[in-house]
């Protein structure tokens, strides 16, 4: 992902921190990025929901309440992450030295590795189950390689950051 890679030129040159005065402020400035082009690719995923056929398979009911129930434990798992890690936490503020006391490993940590990235996804997938979307099904499978690949960057590097800092080993 693209804030991965935003971050990580951060975490080596504070060209954002010192731009904007501060690691605060300049993973602020991150975050209104992050969310806004977030709100962006779920217009996107919206549109192209609503713009293909529905499927005539999944108009069963039990994949109706399965979306929903989809829904419902994904945004568990996202503002249940966004809780625990706090906005900073949340929003790689590792990568602009601010750092957390303690790995947090209470819910939904204790349950799934990277919450926030699964529990987002499982939302998109029952987003399309209830609006029987193939088309978003199929870009359910997309995000979900795109937090994979993410996931494969992120964690080794935050955990590189927090070794050299001795905090969390």
């Amino acid at each position: 992902m693209w804030y991965v890679q935003v971050a990580r030129r951060e975490y080596r040159r504070q060209t954002v921190s010192r731009l904007l005065g501060g690691p605060r402020k300049g993973c602020v400035a991150l975050a209104l990025t992050i969310v806004g082009l977030g709100f962006f690719r779920d217009w996107w995923f919206k549109l192209a929901c609503d713009s293909q056929p529905e499927w005539p398979f999944l108009f069963d009911n039990y994949f109706l309440w399965l979306g929903y129930l989809c829904i419902l434990i994904g945004s568990i798992l996202v503002f249940s992450s966004y809780w625990a890690l706090g906005f900073y936490g949340t929003f790689l503020g590792d990568y602009f030295g601010i750092l957390m006391d303690n790995k947090v490993t209470h819910f939904p940590f204790n349950l799934i590795d990277n919450p926030m990235y699964w529990g987002s996804t499982i939302i998109f997938g029952g987003t399309a189950l209830v609006k029987a979307s193939l088309s978003g099904l199929l870009l359910t499978c997309l995000v979900a390689v795109c937090y994979k690949i993410a996931i494969l960057f992120e964690g080794p590097f935050t955990t590189e950051i927090y070794n050299k800092s001795n905090k969390m080993v």
